[in-house]
């Protein structure tokens, strides 16, 4: 890892978002409350997503999503359950916001996201990128 992304993952593990995103596969194995410092829902949304609700009618479970695996996050926007975030940049900056009550200065969200890009993976030996994705 370069320089910036090695601060990247020192400022992803010290803000707290391994309580979350941890594991192999950084995430994927726990349902969390999606808006916990604010809520989540858009602007102007006339119905809040009820998220796992939907599911179990558990009221424990309204707005609980499953925490997403963060490899090859940088090839899979846009993000969130529904696609509201059009790229990274806007994904970890909301998430900072709503899941850790924290604005991110820009440089700290910048070495985030390029530390999140280290998560890309190989096919078949090759770096996988949108236009790689599917090919046989």
């Amino acid at each position: 890892l370069t320089a910036d992304e090695q601060r990247g993952y020192q400022l992803f593990k010290s803000y707290g978002c391994v309580a979350c995103h941890q594991g192999m596969n950084v995430g994927g194995n726990l349902f969390q409350k999606f808006g916990v410092f604010q809520s989540a829902d858009p602007a102007g949304a006339e119905k809040p997503d009820l998220g796992r609700y939907r599911v179990t009618a558990d009221e424990r479970d309204r707005g609980v999503f499953r925490v997403p695996s963060l490899r090859n996050v940088a090839l899979t926007g846009p993000y969130f359950h529904d696609g509201r975030a059009p790229t990274l940049e806007v994904a970890v900056h909301t998430m900072a916001r709503v899941q850790l009550g924290r604005e991110l200065a820009p440089d700290d969200l910048q070495a985030i996201v390029l530390f999140l890009k280290t998560l890309t993976g190989e096919f078949r030996g090759k770096p996988l990128a949108p236009s790689v994705i599917g090919e046989r």
